[in-house]
């Protein structure tokens, strides 16, 4: 049996976990993820993390308790830049640091930084780093990353396609509606595919006949260009990501209409969804919702808030 190596289920898990796990399958590693989150693993975060930490924080930390156990080594990435010219949210980057001093009796760390800031040479390093734990051929690791890349390309381009990361991470999928309104969803992929956090979101609208349109399924390229109409650069990926689809949410006529979620505390979205509302009210007029998580939302008022905003589609739409 390989090495076993554990995967924590947060923050860009589903945004990177095929490029993670064939790289490490290639390398001979039994890759291992924590299961989807659920209030144990909630409570753990809760728990084993520092107070003023955003929910995704707190629930990243509960999955690396989760799993500190079962494995042999755990990989905690440190990610600093993931394009050139552009930072993360500083809490990625810090994420090392934070699980090791907060959680006791961890598995060895594979804590290697990724920052592309300034070029892409310190992804090859980064890789060549991780992949030497598992085996001393450079060779075999640069197969296993080549490989890996092709994988996440493919699974990028299936979801440009309308595809969701649990068909290919968890062999399940949501059961689409294609006769309702469609709702465009502006959020992290840590907040809009972690079902408990976000009360099963993706599965309620399916159920009330309502089609949605999320992130993924935006052209990084169009992402780029609706950014544009600021006079300066976007310094935070995750915030230009945001805010370039929900733009062109809003100006694309067959969503009727634009919920965002947001983690409570999260200083990079507060700017951003204040940005984006400034813009929406100046030159759309479409249904828009902020839902606020964090570990104490209520399935009931979660609820109470969406079929406000449904019912609110329905009579724009009637009228």
């Amino acid at each position: 049996m390989g090495v076993r190596i554990g995967v924590p289920r947060g923050m860009y898990f589903y945004k990177f976990y095929p490029f993670t796990r064939r790289f490490l399958t290639e390398l001979g590693a039994e890759v291992v993820p924590s299961p989807p989150t659920n209030k144990e693993i909630l409570d753990l975060g809760s728990r084993y993390c520092i107070d003023d930490a955003c929910l995704p924080v707190k629930v990243y930390h509960g999955h690396a308790e989760y799993l500190k156990d079962k494995v042999d080594y755990m990989l905690i990435p440190r990610l600093t830049s993931i394009s050139p010219r552009e930072y993360i949210c500083p809490k990625f980057g810090g994420l090392p640091e934070m699980v090791k001093y907060s959680i006791d009796k961890l598995p060895k760390l594979i804590d290697v930084e990724i920052n592309m800031y300034k070029t892409r040479r310190n992804l090859i390093n980064s890789l060549l780093k991780a992949g030497s734990m598992l085996t001393k051929n450079p060779y075999r690791i640069k197969r296993a990353a080549d490989k890996a890349a092709k994988e996440q390309i493919m699974y990028n381009n299936d979801l440009l396609k309308g595809d969701l990361p649990c068909k290919y991470i968890d062999n399940a999928d949501v059961q689409r509606c294609n006769t309702g309104p469609l709702v465009g969803i502006a959020a992290h992929p840590y907040l809009l595919y972690d079902n408990f956090i976000n009360m099963n979101l993706l599965e309620k609208l399916s159920s009330r006949g309502i089609k949605f349109f999320v992130p993924e399924m935006v052209e990084k390229s169009v992402i780029e260009e609706k950014c544009k109409i600021f006079e300066k650069r976007m310094f935070w990926s995750s915030s230009k990501e945001l805010i370039g689809s929900a733009l062109y949410m809003m100006e694309n006529d067959k969503i009727d209409g634009i919920m965002m979620l947001t983690s409570f505390g999260c200083g990079i979205d507060s700017l951003s969804i204040e940005l984006i509302q400034r813009l929406g009210r100046r030159k759309y007029n479409k249904p828009f919702m902020v839902m606020t998580l964090d570990e104490h939302t209520g399935d009931a008022n979660f609820n109470t808030r969406l079929e406000a905003f449904l019912d609110l589609i329905d009579r724009r739409q009637a009228n």
